[in-house]
């Protein structure tokens, strides 16, 4: 779970930097994967910044990243107990201009939510396996705008690496990045002769709509666990699709939600067997 520490700089900041989450035997793995999907792939996208696709069927490596035990405590905290995955990149960034808009929010065409006043809503976690230069394309935040409305005039930053609203991570290989997408942030310039490589996972509610990207084709063998099986997007059996959790009260809640939808069967059995329901 996070820290007191944590929980405050997430609520009023809106990121963590999180180092060394990844173990180092899974960071080994995930570079060596990596870089032979991103070989192939490379071939069919020029030299602009691309996204391996279905990274979560091209080894299970980048299933392990879904509920990394170091991790997924504060994942649980940051959108709550119904968490899904929904969509997942693995993406190359070569050298050159970024590809992102500035100082911009992930949620800004989002419809229904009020989203400076939903604070566990959406959230991104980018997971670095290779040391990242301050020049390669780093994620750069503006502390404390999650917090502003949609409409909030994106700022115009002349010198970002020497603004004092300017935050940029600069991660080492097994770190992640957990940020609220509507916090504004950009990559920054790839001014270095390397590729920026990045494992991009976003979480949010179960009830939200994931991506196909976020479910594994082999998901019998994959989704060993429950909170697994949550993340994919199955649904618990006999349990609301608004009210599936992964928490203590699991068991609690799924013996009322059994219980409930039990005595709706019978009301419905009396009633249509009802005189009076009948005449009606």
């Amino acid at each position: 779970m996070m820290t007191i520490d944590q929980q405050l700089q997430y609520e009023n900041q809106g990121f963590l930097h999180l180092p060394g989450v990844i173990p180092p035997g899974l960071v080994s793995r995930l570079r060596s994967a990596f870089d032979v999907a991103a070989g192939r792939e490379r071939g069919r996208n020029g030299l602009g910044f691309f996204d391996i696709p279905n990274i979560l069927d091209v080894d299970d490596c980048f299933v392990d990243l879904v509920d990394l035990p170091t991790v997924i405590p504060i994942l649980l905290e940051a959108v709550g107990p119904d968490i899904q995955l929904n969509h997942t990149h693995a993406r190359v960034f070569p050298p050159g201009k970024t590809f992102t808009a500035a100082w911009h929010s992930d949620l800004v065409d989002v419809l229904g939510i009020d989203l400076a006043n939903s604070l566990h809503f959406f959230v991104k976690v980018h997971f670095y396996f290779e040391d990242l230069r301050p020049d390669q394309g780093c994620l750069a935040f503006l502390p404390g705008t999650h917090r502003l409305p949609v409409d909030f005039p994106r700022p115009q930053i002349k010198d970002i690496d020497r603004s004092p609203a300017v935050v940029k991570i600069v991660p080492r290989a097994g770190d992640a990045v957990l940020f609220n997408t509507h916090l504004l942030h950009m990559a920054l310039d790839n001014d270095s002769h390397l590729d920026r490589k990045s494992l991009i996972y976003a979480y949010s509610h179960f009830w939200l709509k994931n991506y196909a990207n976020a479910v594994p084709s082999d998901l019998d063998r994959l989704a060993t666990t429950r909170l697994r099986r949550q993340l994919f997007g199955i649904e618990e059996e006999g349990v609301s699709y608004f009210d599936q959790r992964v928490d203590k009260n699991a068991e609690e809640r799924h013996a009322y939600s059994s219980l409930r939808a039990a005595s709706r069967r019978l009301i419905h059995r009396f009633r249509k067997s009802s005189s009076i329901t009948s005449l009606r």
